[in-house]
């Protein structure tokens, strides 16, 4: 579905994540409806590097699209406030849960109403050592079932659970102050569970275009709905 014409519609215990490449986002929709509130662009505007500035300002622009066709409201005026942990949150629509993530010239944006949703991006095109990172973010259980298999396999399954992993703790509210190596997901079919911090999330995730993983997370109740604009295929989550 063209992101322009992508207006949400969410019932108690309906969820939306949404995944684009960042340069789709800028030319899909019009300046009206991804622009930021002041206090938003000045944060993005003190990155260095163009590539990051890009990614936060695509990330966050199709956020407040969704919101904005959400609520019926112009997307500059979502101005949204941020926890302790950097978890941002629209002050009054309290029954709305909201995630971002962005990366890789990807970016997601989530929303769920009666529910905590989470959402992560992981580029798969950079070099990394999957067998020296494993032991800082798998659970031992999860290290040993990675070393067992073969290495060919090994860095397709390593960024499938830290993408996994990330959006599960991006639902419980932790993020990146949790301790991941801690937190063991559960196969469940093609999708994942979690049962955290008073939380039963359910987990999935899809491979892009270009090799990088798109995964959602959702408490288990929620009927996740995700949709990739150009190049992604519409999934459904359970």
């Amino acid at each position: 579905m063209p992101l322009d014409r992508l207006v949400p519609v969410l019932g108690p215990g309906e969820a939306l994540a949404v995944v684009a490449p960042a340069g789709i986002v800028a030319t899909a929709l019009a300046p009206a409806r991804r622009a930021l509130p002041p206090d938003e662009t000045a944060r993005i505007a003190r990155f260095r590097q163009p590539q990051d500035r890009l990614e936060r300002e695509a990330a966050h622009g199709l956020l407040r699209h969704l919101l904005g066709g959400l609520l019926g409201r112009p997307p500059a005026g979502l101005v949204l406030v941020r926890d302790a942990f950097g978890r941002p949150a629209l002050p009054d629509a309290r029954d709305l849960d909201l995630n971002l993530s962005h990366g890789a010239g990807w970016v997601a944006a989530a929303l769920a109403r009666g529910g905590r949703i989470g959402v992560d991006v992981e580029g798969a095109a950079r070099p990394v050592d999957w067998d020296a990172l494993g032991p800082h973010f798998l659970h031992p259980a999860e290290l040993a079932e990675f070393r067992a298999l073969p290495a060919g396999a090994r860095p397709r399954r390593a960024l499938e659970i830290w993408a996994v992993k990330e959006a599960c703790l991006k639902a419980s509210g932790e993020g990146l102050s949790a301790v991941p190596e801690t937190v063991r997901l559960v196969p469940d079919g093609a999708a994942w569970r979690l049962d955290h911090r008073g939380l039963r999330l359910r987990a999935a995730s899809l491979v892009l275009g270009d090799g990088a993983r798109f995964a959602w997370s959702g408490e288990a109740h929620l009927d996740v709905r995700v949709v990739g604009a150009p190049g992604v295929a519409d999934a459904a989550g359970d």
